[in-house]
């Protein structure tokens, strides 16, 4: 009998490598994907850049204008940014913007500021030496204040982009349980905003639900509402939001409004990351295999690759996420800022890791070389962290049926449910 495998990408940031996963011969294993896209030109990438949506061309957008902020995301995000960056670059200076008067921010919310090298990785090596690239410290004393919303709740955002002329926010499109996908004025609200802000944001908002593209703004505003209504106090001029494929390359890419080519960036998310699942897999399945690749360089993102779960009736569920940067913080949550969470990091003694046991079905067994052992206990409590792959394997062997039916989601991180009635 010819040996089963799981072959998918693994380790954004981190090599971008296909890995083989070995598994019993006499499973029965259905890989579920969306159609593979293939990777836009350089080219492709700047004719999307003369063809905006709901807005001017950026080289007319931006005429007259002293000065252009970049927001771009950070590593916890798979947009390969410095792919787009040179078109986007040629727009601004044929729009008669100074080079040195074009600066980068990373908007990465409340989470940890990115490393010289991994600027490197996000724009290229070219753009972080020849511009200013800084990342956003949510708790800087030096926000602007921008006013409040209606409801009294205060806007402050990052100094460098408060004070352009022009605001770009330079990102990806992802299914996100918050904001139905991500991308568009994401990046302005949590990206670039100050903790009471984002505190704000997070405690009082409802969401809009995981893949949702529309939603009825009515009398309760969700976090989508929310940051664009932000995004539009704050003066955000135009979006650059790409859709990628399986090998984390730009298979789409959405010019212009913030709102327009944020909903026509989601609907084909939705339909590029759609993935059906059938009835009966759903009923008879023991295992689910989900990589959480791309989203898989950090251990906080592991969640988003999980929402296969809840179209399964009794499976058990392995999420692969080698969370390569070992680093789990979120300084919003973690209520404090990110020097202060190294200092607490470097007194305490690393626990060790616990002889993983599988249990029961509704555990998630994650098999992550670099998730460390505190923040998992914390974050993942009542979970079980394998670092061998032969040990997690073993393990299922003798609980599943010989026979065992197997559901391998290969990029879980970005798919999503189709749309529509399922076979």
């Amino acid at each position: 009998m010819a040996p089963n495998t799981a072959t998918f990408f693994s380790r954004a940031w981190y090599g971008d490598e296909e890995i083989t996963l070995p598994l019993p011969a006499e499973w029965q294993v259905e890989t579920l994907a969306p159609r593979q896209l293939p990777a836009l030109s350089s080219a492709k990438i700047r004719a999307a850049f003369q063809r905006p949506i709901g807005t001017a061309p950026i080289s007319q957008l931006a005429r007259g204008s002293g000065s252009a902020a970049i927001v771009v995301d950070d590593l916890s995000r798979p947009t390969p940014a410095a792919v787009i960056i040179p078109a986007l670059l040629e727009e601004l200076i044929a729009a008669g913007l100074p080079r040195d008067e074009i600066r980068f921010v990373v908007g990465g919310g409340s989470h940890r500021p990115l490393t010289r090298e991994e600027i490197v990785k996000k724009v290229g090596a070219e753009v972080a030496s020849r511009y200013e690239v800084t990342n956003h410290d949510f708790m800087s004393g030096h926000l602007r204040g921008v006013g409040n919303l209606p409801d009294g709740t205060p806007i402050f955002i990052d100094p460098v982009v408060a004070d352009a002329d022009f605001k770009v926010c330079l990102g990806g499109i992802y299914a996100h349980g918050a904001v139905g996908f991500g991308g568009g004025a994401k990046l302005i609200l949590p990206g670039v905003s100050g903790l009471a802000t984002m505190f704000c944001y997070h405690a009082f908002y409802p969401s809009r639900g995981h893949a949702v593209v529309e939603a009825e703004r009515g009398d309760n505003p969700d976090h989508r509402h929310i940051s664009e209504e932000v995004a539009g106090r704050v003066g955000l001029d135009v979006i650059v939001n790409a859709v990628l494929n399986h090998r984390r390359e730009v298979a789409g890419l959405f010019v212009g409004d913030f709102i327009q080519a944020h909903r026509q960036a989601a609907g084909f998310a939705l339909e590029a990351y759609g993935t059906a699942i059938p009835d009966s897999l759903r009923r008879e399945a023991d295992l689910l295999l989900v990589n959480c690749y791309p989203l898989d360089s950090d251990p906080i993102q592991t969640g988003k690759a999980l929402w296969p779960r809840r179209f399964f009736d009794r499976a058990y569920t392995v999420a692969v996420n080698p969370a390569s940067d070992g680093i789990s913080y979120h300084g919003l949550f973690d209520r404090l800022s990110y020097n202060l969470f190294q200092t607490k990091v470097a007194q305490r003694t690393p626990r060790e890791l616990p002889t993983p046991r599988i249990g029961k079905p509704d555990q998630v067994l994650i098999l992550s070389e670099h998730f460390p052992v505190d923040e998992f206990c914390v974050k993942h409590a009542g979970d079980i962290l394998f670092r061998h792959w032969e040990d997690l394997i073993a393990q299922l062997s003798e609980r599943l049926p010989r026979r065992a039916r197997v559901a391998v989601f290969p990029f879980a991180g970005i798919q999503v449910q189709a749309p529509g009635p399922q076979s």
